[in-house]
C-alpha cells in the first residue's frame, strides 16, 4: 500500500486569481489574470467547464501519474470507494484483488499516511480550488445575466463538495463491541467538527492556521452558497449536466436533512421541515420523475445516460479523450464490459440483500438470479433481463470468453456500458455519471416526515413512493422509528442506489450496520466483516499532509485511525 508525504491540497485551494497567490487555474496552462476573466464570458466558461471535466477525467487528480493507480478517475471513483465500505457490493471473482478497492472493501490502510485516504481530501479541495477561481473573479453587483448563471453554478458545486466533506469527515460514535473493545473511540471534541473552510478570499496565512469547521459553521457556510446559487440560477434553463436550480434545491434538502439529526430541540424540528420543503420544491419545480421499469432496465441508456431519461436532476458526461481503457466508472462496475475490472472482479450484490428484495420489485432485475444463470434459457426469464450488445454480448458476458469468467450468480446489469457497447471501449466506457435522481427527494420527505409528523406518516410516504414506482406489494412494517430508518428506509434506499455512490452518508445518518459475514455468503474471504450499527470507517481520517502544512489541524483534532477495528467472520 503506498504511505504519502503531499502537500496539503486546501493550502494549494488557498491559491486562486486573486493577487500575492500563484496564478493557478484548472486545467493547467489556463491561467489568465483576474480582470481579463472577469470581463470575459468565455473565460469564464472555461474555467466553469474545466470542472466537470476534472471530476470526471482519467488521471486528472495524478494519482495516476504518481502512483500508477487505475482507480484515478474523480467522484466516480470516490463512489466506489465509499461504497465498498458498506454491506451491499459483493467481489465474487476468483481473483478478488481485481476489484481495485481492495483496501476499502478491506478495511486496510485507512489511516492518515495512506494515498487512499488523501485521495478524497485532495480530490475534492482541488475542485473547490477551481469554484474558487469563479467566485473571486465574478462580482455579483456588476455582473451580466449569464456571468450570474456561472456564479451560482459554481456556489452549486462548492456547497456540493463542502456538504461531501463535511459528511465524511464528521466522526460520529461507533458502539460495535469489537470496535471498541480495540479502542475505538470518538472524543468528544471530534463530534462537532467536520473539514477547514477554504474560500476565494482567504489568505494563505489564515489557511496555514485553519482549523475544522464546526458542523454549525460548516452548513451556514453551504447554506449561504446555496441561497446564492438559487438566486443567480432562477431564470437559468434546466440542464441536467451543470447545476440547476433543482439541483440547488436538491442539495438544500440533503443539508437540511442532515442538520435535523445534529441540530437540538426546535432548530432540529424546523431543519427537517425545511428538507421537505427542498425536496417538494425539486420534485414541483422541474419537470423530473422516477425512472420506469424500461428506463432502468434499458440495455442500451441504463444508468449510463441522463438524457434517456427523466429522473436525472444532475450528472457528469465523459468524452472518449478524457478516459482511459481501465480508469473510468464503468470499467470498474460494469459487468458487461468486456475490457474492464468489472468483467474479472464480478461486483453483483450481497446474496443476503438480494435473497430480502421482495420478487415484485423490478429492480431485483438489476443482479442475475441464481436460477437463471443456472438455466438462462429457461422460458421464466424471457422477459425479465436485457443485455447489452445483443445476443453477442449476452452469449460472452453469460458464458465467458477466452479472457473472461462466465457470469456468476447475483452479478450486477445495473450499470451498462455507454450505447450498450460492450467490446469497445472508446465507446463503452464514455458513460454519464449520475450525481443526483429525483427519487432521492421522495425518500427525504419520508425520512424528514417521520421525524416530524410521525412513524405512521412517515411509513405512509415511503409506502406511497415504492407501491406506485418500484414494488407494489412492499409495505412498511416497521414498530419503531430506528427500525424504520433501518430496516425499511435504508433497505429500500440500498436497493434503488445501489452503486451510485449515496448510500455512505445514509448509513452513517441513520446508524446502519454491516453483515457481509454470514452462512452461504457470496463475499470473498478477504472482505468478510460484520459491524453493530456504525463503522469506524466512515469517519474518514484526514491526510497527513493537510496537518504538515495546516497547523490548525492537529493528532488531537483528527479522527482515529479505523483500520482493522471490524470484526472479520470467522467460519
Amino acid at each position: 500500500m503506498k504511505k504519502i508525504l503531499v502537500k496539503s491540497l486546501s493550502i494549494l485551494a488557498v491559491c486562486s486569481l486573486s493577487a500575492g497567490c500563484i496564478k493557478e487555474t484548472f486545467p493547467e496552462g489556463a491561467t489568465q489574470l483576474s480582470s481579463q476573466v472577469s470581463e470575459s464570458s468565455f473565460a469564464l466558461e472555461g474555467i466553469l467547464r474545466g470542472l466537470p471535466s476534472a471530476m470526471m477525467s482519467t488521471g486528472w487528480s495524478g494519482y495516476f501519474k504518481t502512483y500508477g493507480w487505475h482507480t484515478d478517475f474523480g467522484i466516480g471513483a470516490i463512489h466506489l470507494y465509499t461504497e465498498f465500505m458498506l454491506n451491499d457490493l459483493a467481489t465474487m471473482g476468483d481473483e478478488p484483488l481485481y476489484n481495485r478497492f481492495y483496501q476499502s472493501a478491506m478495511n486496510s490502510g485507512q489511516d492518515s499516511r495512506y494515498a487512499v485516504t488523501a485521495f478524497y481530501w485532495d480530490c475534492y479541495y482541488k475542485w473547490i480550488k477551481i469554484a474558487n477561481d469563479l467566485v473571486a473573479v465574478v462580482n455579483p453587483e456588476t455582473a451580466n445575466d449569464v456571468q450570474k448563471g456561472y456564479l451560482g453554478q459554481a456556489l452549486a458545486y462548492r456547497a456540493m463538495f463542502y456538504l461531501d466533506l463535511a459528511r465524511l469527515y464528521n466522526a460520529k460514535p461507533v458502539t460495535d463491541p469489537y470496535a471498541v473493545g480495540k479502542g475505538y473511540v470518538v472524543a468528544d471534541n471530534l463530534k462537532n467538527l467536520t473539514v477547514p473552510i477554504v474560500t476565494e478570499s482567504i489568505s494563505e496565512d489564515v489557511a496555514r492556521n485553519n482549523p475544522r469547521a464546526t458542523l454549525e459553521e460548516m452548513y451556514e457556510f453551504i447554506l449561504t452558497d446555496l441561497d446564492n446559487a438559487e438566486k443567480y440560477l432562477k431564470d437559468n434553463a434546466f440542464n441536467y449536466t451543470t447545476p440547476s436550480l433543482v439541483a440547488v434545491y436538491g442539495l438544500k434538502a440533503r443539508a437540511y436533512l442532515e442538520m435535523g439529526y445534529w441540530a437540538e430541540g426546535a432548530a432540529s424540528k424546523q431543519a427537517f421541515e425545511n428538507a421537505i420543503a427542498n425536496a417538494k420544491l425539486a420534485i414541483e419545480s422541474g419537470d423530473r420523475t422516477p425512472l420506469t421499469k424500461a428506463q432502468w432496465q434499458d440495455p442500451v441508456n441504463g444508468f449510463n445516460n441522463g438524457a434517456a431519461n427523466n429522473s436525472w436532476i444532475w450528472g457528469q458526461t465523459l468524452s472518449s479523450e478524457n478516459q482511459g481503457n481501465i480508469i473510468t466508472y464503468t470499467a470498474h462496475i460494469s459487468s458487461e464490459a468486456s475490457w474492464g475490472y468489472s468483467a474479472l472482479s464480478q461486483i453483483g450484490a450481497d446474496r443476503k440483500f438480494y435473497e430480502s428484495i421482495n420478487d415484485s420489485d423490478f429492480r431485483k432485475a438489476s443482479w442475475l438470479a441464481p436460477e437463471f444463470v443456472e438455466n438462462p434459457n429457461d422460458p421464466a426469464f424471457a422477459n425479465v433481463y436485457q443485455f447489452a450488445g445483443g445476443t453477442a454480448g449476452r452469449d460472452n458476458f453469460l458464458k465467458g470468453t477466452s479472457e473472461t469468467p462466465p457470469a456468476k450468480p447475483y452479478e450486477n446489469i445495473k450499470f451498462r456500458p455507454a450505447q450498450g457497447e460492450t467490446s469497445n471501449y472508446n465507446v463503452g466506457n464514455c458513460a454519464d455519471h449520475c450525481l443526483m435522481r429525483i427519487e432521492e427527494m421522495y425518500f427525504i420527505i419520508a425520512e424528514a416526515t417521520a421525524h416530524t409528523k410521525g412513524l405512521a406518516a412517515g411509513k405512509t410516504e415511503l409506502d406511497s413512493f415504492i407501491n406506485t414506482y418500484r414494488d407494489p406489494e412492499f409495505h412498511s412494517s416497521a414498530n419503531t422509528l430506528e427500525n424504520f430508518l433501518v430496516d425499511d428506509l435504508l433497505f429500500q434506499k440500498r436497493i434503488e442506489f445501489w452503486g451510485e455512490g449515496l448510500l455512505i452518508y445514509d448509513y452513517k445518518r441513520v446508524n446502519g450496520g454491516i453483515e457481509r459475514g454470514y452462512d452461504g455468503t457470496n463475499q470473498s474471504g478477504q472482505y468478510r466483516f460484520n459491524c453493530k450499527g456504525r463503522s469506524p470507517q466512515w469517519n474518514i481520517v484526514i491526510t497527513r499532509g493537510e496537518f504538515q502544512s495546516n497547523f490548525g489541524i492537529t493528532d488531537a483534532t483528527n479522527n482515529p485511525d479505523p483500520t482493522d477495528m471490524i470484526a472479520p467472520w470467522l467460519e
